[in-house]
């Protein structure tokens, strides 16, 4: 079972009959204010035998799952190896439900000086290998970088430096 934030589960077993009956029930509390509750009605004759294990990880007090960590991470390998803008990376961490305050703390931290080397590089490097004429080539170079969600002024800006 996996429990995200404000999220519970309830589980109910029924057990009536059996000799032997065995449960295993593995739980992550991922998130805050997550809950699990088992409960159990067992109907047992002198040799019937049953047995409940559970596992409960509380992951997130444990450092198991951590946010500002997953955040950091995330930020450096899309933005060096997928080639992410911050608009983007900002996008993609709502959807996954990250705490705003977080992602607008780990964008801030960018320095921008390397920000602005990445996308000199990237952008140099695209550059080279775009055909057709030259509007072809602004509108490929434009769309490009507006989908991997780089800021209209850095793209705008290389554009009047290549011209």
């Amino acid at each position: 079972i996996e429990q995200g934030k404000n999220s519970i589960s309830e589980t109910f077993i029924l057990s009536a009959g059996s000799d032997y009956f065995k449960n295993e029930i593995n739980c992550n509390l991922n998130g805050e204010y997550s809950s699990a509750f088992i409960n159990g009605i067992f109907s047992l004759k002198s040799k019937n035998h049953h047995e409940i294990r559970t596992n409960i990880n509380h992951l997130i007090d444990n450092d198991y799952l951590n946010e500002e960590r997953f955040v950091k991470l995330f930020i450096q390998g899309k933005l060096r190896i997928k080639k992410w803008g911050k608009i983007k990376l900002k996008y993609e961490l709502k959807s996954r439900g990250i705490n705003y305050q977080i992602i607008e703390t780990s964008i801030k931290n960018i320095p921008d000086d390397e920000y602005i080397s990445y996308f000199d590089e990237f952008s140099s490097n695209k550059i080279k290998f775009l055909k057709g004429t030259m509007d072809q080539k602004k509108r490929s170079f434009i769309n490009y970088f507006t989908y991997r969600g780089w800021e209209n002024d850095l793209i705008y800006q290389k554009l009047r430096d290549i011209n």
